[in-house]
């Protein structure tokens, strides 16, 4: 059986020890999908000694009538920014909601102008777009719908970047199979389960309205979160870099895809787009013990990054898989190189 990274380190000759620590990069990696909005001072000394860096991303997430929490999370992200000594840098949201209001493109401009005056690298757009937020007749907004037109515009004309996360694994919209690992998040989470739901957009129909946003918008920046959605077809991703130039995925949450595709097919999908793929794990920071949360930051990042750059086969996520073995070269663009290129000014 394969051994866990801790029970390797702890086993392993003082040789094979240091031989793996020189195995570690050089780099100062970074995370550009985490959710930190208050400050938790062992979060960031653990990412201070491990050298990671972070994006956290604002999100607004409230349905029909619920009270917005966005500007509380808002203060609370500048505040831990500000607190984080260079660890952290953030991206701010807007609440589609009132996509019907007259004004509603030139209020959310101004929001994105003051975020984007204290720091903000990019604007978070969510599901709820495509998958909840409906106008009065009943009609979903879907992304593409003209009233965000010129707040994509704005966001591109201030050089920032659009990070979408824009509809959810096929699960979403099948019949909730046992098999299927996303089963659980929608038997926990019954309102972002679509299937049976009148006048609700396909998922093909989602990312199809994303594409004309992308197609119509081809010098603004956008990053697909979670694969673009399409964690489980690679094939589908690698279409849409090849025809969007200004798109790139991140695999926020989604690198147990990764360990579940067949190794050969992993291996030369990163390889052949190591500069259109961003790492990144959706870490939320929860009210509670920082510290058992700090622990749970390195232990997903230890773990990820030793599936990802070992050649041997190792214990990821309960199961014994063989490590991706990626080149240097590869893991650098990913973990540091892209983050820097697609979200200019964060690091």
């Amino acid at each position: 059986m394969a051994m866990t990274r801790r029970e390797w380190l702890s086993a392993a000759p003082a040789s094979w020890t240091a031989l793996h620590a020189a195995a570690q990069p050089d780099f100062q990696r970074i995370d550009t999908h985490v959710h930190v909005h208050w400050h938790a001072p062992p979060l960031i000394a653990a990412m201070e000694k491990s050298g990671w860096r972070g994006l956290s991303i604002c999100d607004s997430r409230e349905m029909d009538d619920e009270p917005s929490v966005l500007d509380q999370m808002t203060l609370g992200t500048q505040s831990a920014v500000r607190r984080s000594e260079g660890r952290l840098a953030w991206a701010a949201t807007f609440d589609p909601r009132g996509f019907e209001s007259p004004d509603f493109a030139e209020r959310t401009i101004e929001s994105l102008r003051q975020a984007f005056a204290k720091g903000a690298a990019g604007v978070k757009i969510w599901k709820n777009i495509g998958m909840g937020v409906k106008s009065k007749s009943g009609q979903y907004l879907l992304p593409d719908n003209p009233v965000l037109t010129p707040v994509y515009a704005a966001i591109e004309r201030a050089g920032k970047t659009l990070l979408a996360h824009l509809a959810d694994p096929d699960a979403a919209w099948g019949t909730l199979d046992p098999g299927d690992p996303e089963s659980a998040y929608f038997r926990s989470h019954p309102e972002w389960h679509m299937r049976g739901r009148r006048g609700a957009p396909s998922k093909e129909q989602i990312l199809a309205a994303r594409d004309r946003v992308l197609a119509r918008h081809p010098r603004l920046r956008v990053i697909g979160c979670h694969f673009g959605s399409s964690e489980g077809n690679l094939d589908r991703v690698a279409k849409w870099l090849d025809r969007y130039p200004n798109f790139v995925v991140d695999m926020a949450a989604r690198v147990r895809y990764l360990a579940r595709e067949k190794r050969e097919t992993a291996q030369a999908f990163l390889r052949n787009y190591s500069d259109r793929v961003l790492y990144a794990t959706d870490f939320q920071l929860r009210d509670g013990d920082h510290e058992a949360a700090a622990k749970s930051f390195l232990l997903t990042h230890d773990s990820e990054w030793d599936f990802l750059s070992w050649q041997d086969t190792l214990q990821f996520r309960g199961q014994e898989v063989r490590g991706l073995g990626l080149p240097d070269g590869v893991l650098r663009r990913i973990f540091h190189d892209n983050a820097v290129r697609w979200l200019p000014g964060a690091w």
